[in-house]
């Protein structure tokens, strides 16, 4: 419990009181990002009883709210069970029309590389993600400041054949397309 006691031995862990008292810390528990409890070992952790962190300690979850964003409610009860799944469902209602970007990608399919093309002059940022078919986010990348065409080669070498998605997305238009690995 964080108290130092004499065993009574001579065999004590401490050779004084206040050695003891600077080593001994009250168990304390904080939260994972999985939902489980753990004990840091300072004493300084968010509750003071697993009991307490087990009931406050919840998997991190996500909803989409009205402005296409997505959040964990906290709650542990959210819609999607991942961040990028929220991401490919979740699109914001103020889109503009994707013929105001001119976008090819190529070959499609592929073995390992895809060339990606495209262009706009309403757009200053774009995050371009990949992801497999579990959700996971297996290429991004943020680019800023372009001219009028973007060409970007996403090398997808090392992984598994089958169907990824591929989203561009800036604060104006949100592209989702299929991409193929033979």
């Amino acid at each position: 419990q964080g108290s130092c006691f004499d065993p009574g031995t001579g065999n004590g862990l401490y050779s004084s009181l206040s050695s003891c008292q600077s080593n001994c810390v009250i168990p304390s528990w904080d939260c994972d990002s999985q939902g489980s409890c753990f004990d840091p070992g300072t004493g300084n952790g968010l509750y003071s009883s697993l009991s307490s962190c087990q009931s406050n300690c919840v998997i991190p979850s996500w909803d989409c709210d009205s402005q296409g964003n997505c959040f964990d409610p906290g709650t542990g009860n959210g819609l999607y069970n991942s961040l990028s799944a929220c991401e490919l469902e979740c699109t914001n209602t103020n889109i503009l029309d994707h013929r105001k970007i001119n976008y090819k990608i190529y070959p499609n399919p592929s073995k390992d590389i895809i060339n990606l093309t495209f262009n706009s002059n309403d757009i200053d940022r774009a995050n371009i993600k990949v992801i497999n078919i579990l959700g996971e986010v297996i290429y991004y990348e943020t680019i800023e400041n372009f001219e009028d065409v973007i060409e970007k080669k996403i090398d997808l070498t090392g992984n598994s054949k089958g169907v990824y998605l591929l989203l561009i997305i800036s604060d104006k238009v949100i592209i989702n397309d299929r991409i193929i690995l033979k």
